[in-house]
């Protein structure tokens, strides 16, 4: 897939005439993160280096893709709301849930569940075939594990979605199965005759105990003209002597819009223990309360009883949070203004949003938030042509507001839908968390143009990044690009990320599918479990917006980043109190080849500059030394 891109689709935007050469005076750079106001910048001092090459390594662990299933067509999975991977955290193990086809088998009417260890390369799979003259469209499947059972058999894979019939869509289809093919029970709901969309995939999940939810956006009318009818949401719960999901009747929560039309990146989630969940979208609401501006602001609804009913959220001005008074930029009216903007309709193409819900039952909402060029009226759909498009965390603090941390810079544009492939596709942002919630993660695909020397304007050719959060310690990581140089450099197209990560001693395993697509929409795709993709203790080391203090007797050093990289990166060291500070980087052969000069730091975060133009390319490690702390880390020079 990747020469195939290359080739038919950079092009469009040219190669450059040597690959070596680095022209990218038209690309928006993705910034380095700004960590705090009043951070230090030290420089370094050079040495004489020596060493003239080296393995490349890969911070994320030793990556390997398996292949798990394959479907008929990209149809099966390209719904970023559809529930493709989850995880099992206390099983250690992950599903992988799909309309099915393709070269490794079943029809393109049935549902495969795959599942394997986190980490292995065996995986397992059952084929759940629809009645008679019913087709499984655009899936979502979620697995749930009964308590104190240690048997793949025993559990429960539960799916819901839309399907059809000979004469097309019909209606909606929930239920469940055990992974041995055991109490299958399905039931099949015909739409109503207005109905234009109502596919009941939305954030499919299943919480520990036993509770299963997923949600609808329902759509009245036609393709031509429709109404949004707001949202339903479906409830069910398990019964341990059927070792069946009994499920409820449906809810329905409609919220009043200023403008008739769908809600844009819906959501559904629930806490660690289940006790609260949100449902969520996009829109303008109809109340100015809520929609100050008339923009695409979060529109959320909250239950506290598993989901029986739904509540709206305490309106928030979401232009009073800081990070976005630092990073997006004002209106043109008003430069003490920034108004800050979802995903719309009308701008990008950056079509959806992560989202999850930490320990103390917040709600965490990842995606791209623009500025605002006016708010004027007649100007509401304009923004800004040249402005940086960021990744923000946004979360609830629990007391009514709101926060956000900044994650990272998008390198590249939405591939549209008029590419060779005739489906675009976006960064595909999604969230994860720990079992208990302590933790928070985002993963999204991106195309580095840097790392390329190519001029790529669209996400042509998407490596997996990703990000995390400690709600507890508030702590956070650097982004990381896992792929950037190793054997799947920019092969990870229709990325899926489970809901749960698996936590193994330090380590975070975020789980990842990719998939191999053919060279259009229509032809087969074989799907692929990413593992290696994780996240150690040690990498939670910036201070996030609320803390100023380093916890009590640590030194936290930052991988450097960017990484691999040429010309200079950047590594945040932060003190719990003032020390001596230096930094020296070694080559293989233990000879110090560069270093910044020791000098007095107080407590915070600081960044430390390295300039690698002086060395020649390869694996080198550096090593921080505050007082009687040291901590070693690898680097790669491209």
């Amino acid at each position: 897939m990747k020469k195939t891109l290359l080739l038919s689709l950079a092009l469009s935007v040219g190669l450059l005439a040597g690959a070596q050469q680095r022209n990218l005076s038209n690309i928006r750079k993705a910034e380095v993160r700004p960590i705090d106001q009043g951070i230090n910048h030290t420089n370094e001092t050079a040495v004489q280096s020596t060493y003239t090459g080296g393995e490349i390594y890969n911070r994320s662990g030793d990556l390997l893709k398996t292949n798990i299933a394959s479907s008929s067509n990209v149809f099966g999975i390209f719904s970023y709301e559809q529930r493709v991977v989850s995880a099992q955290p206390e099983a250690g193990m992950v599903f992988f849930g799909n309309r099915a086809g393709g070269p490794l088998g079943a029809t393109g009417n049935d549902i495969k569940v795959a599942w394997g260890a986190n980490e292995s390369a065996t995986w397992s799979n059952y084929v759940i075939t629809p009645e008679t003259g019913f087709n499984f469209r655009y899936p979502s499947t979620v697995v749930y594990n009964p308590a104190g059972n240690t048997n793949p058999a025993n559990m429960v894979a539960i799916v819901s979605g839309p399907f059809t019939d000979a004469a097309g869509w019909k209606g909606q289809f929930f239920g469940s199965v055990k992974l041995d093919g055991q109490n299958k029970n399905l039931t099949y709901q015909n739409n109503e005759p207005n109905i234009y969309i109502n596919h009941l995939n939305i954030g499919l999940n299943v919480t520990k105990n036993g509770h299963a939810h997923v949600a609808s956006q329902r759509l009245n009318g036609t393709s031509a003209s429709y109404l949004s009818a707001g949202w339903e949401v479906l409830n069910g719960a398990f019964n341990a002597e059927t070792s069946q999901f009994d499920w409820e009747p449906i809810v329905q929560v409609q919220p009043a819009l200023l403008e008739d039309g769908r809600i844009d990146a819906s959501s559904l989630v629930f806490s660690p223990d289940g006790s609260v969940g949100y449902l969520l979208g996009t829109a303008v609401d109809a109340d100015p309360d809520y929609s100050p501006y008339g923009l695409e602001w979060p529109v959320v609804y909250k239950t506290t009883d598993n989901g029986e009913t739904w509540e709206k959220t305490e309106p928030f001005n979401f232009s009073e949070i800081n990070t976005f008074k630092e990073n997006l930029y004002p209106t043109r009216a008003d430069l003490d203004l920034v108004v800050p903007r979802w995903y719309n309709k009308w701008v990008g193409g950056n079509r959806n949003n992560g989202a999850t819900v930490d320990i103390h039952g917040n709600l965490h909402i990842a995606g791209i938030v623009r500025s605002t060029n006016s708010v004027h009226p007649d100007s509401l759909s304009y923004f800004y042509t040249e402005e940086p498009v960021l990744i923000f965390d946004v979360f609830m603090n629990g007391d009514g507001t709101w926060n956000a941390i900044f994650v990272d810079s998008v390198r590249t544009e939405v591939v549209d839908d008029t590419n060779p492939f005739g489906m675009g596709w976006d960064q595909r942002i999604q969230m994860s968390r720990t079992s208990d919630g302590s933790k928070v993660f985002v993963t999204w695909g991106d195309t580095d143009p840097a790392s390329w020397g190519i001029n790529f304007e669209t996400n042509q050719q998407p490596d997996v990044f990703t990000w995390g959060y400690d709600v507890t310690s508030n702590l956070y990581t650097l982004p990381v690009n896992v792929t950037e140089l190793s054997e799947y450099w920019g092969e990870n197209f229709w990325l899926h990320v489970s809901d749960m990560v698996i936590q193994n001693g330090s380590k975070y395993h975020i789980p990842v599918s990719t998939s191999v697509p053919g060279a259009t929409q229509d032809n087969p795709l074989t799907h692929q479990y990413l593992s290696g993709v994780y996240f150690d203790e040690s990498d939670f080391i910036l201070l996030g917006s609320n803390d100023t203090e380093v916890p009590a007797g640590r030194l936290l050093v930052s991988q450097n980043y960017p990484n691999p990289f040429n010309g200079s990166s950047e590594v945040v060291v932060s003190l719990s109190s003032p020390a001596g500070v230096s930094l020296k980087v070694y080559n293989l052969l233990g000879q110090n080849v560069l270093e910044v000069a020791e000098r007095r730091l107080g407590a915070g975060s600081h960044i430390l500059s390295i300039n690698a133009s002086s060395l020649k390319s390869g694996v080198y490690s550096y090593v921080v030394t505050a007082g009687n702390e040291r901590v070693t880390k690898k680097m790669i020079v491209k």
